[in-house]
């Protein structure tokens, strides 16, 4: 292969991998500053939250000394780099505590969506879908 052919292959790679991360729904940080979920959504979290976690996370999200904090710096430093799909995988399979797993999926997604919202990130037109394999693509980014 000529020089010039291997960098227009590594070009069309390139391009390829790009368009390939679009449609699966992989990014970079950017869809979720765009909003992944609804107003409405994070309302109706916010009474699902207030019902089933804040007894450890706290009415405010900062959590105690058995439970982390779901807002601010804290929030940032472990879940940022990682994927809402993960986020949502651990709130749905482990929480809360005392009864894991017990609310059903819809209701991990307008918890999730409140705790979104508690940290910033914007509101979008959709709601907030319960498909890890598109939340998995989503990237957790600093907050606006």
């Amino acid at each position: 292969m000529m020089p010039h052919s291997r960098k227009v292959a590594g070009l069309a790679m390139l391009l390829l991998s790009g368009l390939w991360l679009t449609a699966t729904g992989q990014d970079n940080g950017e869809v979720i500053l765009q909003g992944i979920y609804t107003a409405d959504q994070a309302l109706r979290g916010r009474e699902l939250y207030l019902a089933n976690c804040s007894s450890c996370h706290s009415t405010d999200l900062r959590g105690n000394s058995n439970a982390p904090s779901l807002v601010g710096l804290s929030f940032t430093f472990i879940w940022e780099g990682r994927s809402v799909g993960e986020f949502f995988t651990t709130i749905r399979e482990l929480m809360p505590t005392d009864r894991p797993a017990s609310l059903p999926v819809s209701s991990y997604a307008d918890i999730l969506a409140f705790i979104l919202s508690s940290n910033g990130y914007p509101a979008g037109n959709a709601e907030l879908s319960a498909d890890v394999d598109y939340l998995s693509g989503v990237t957790i980014t600093a907050p606006p």
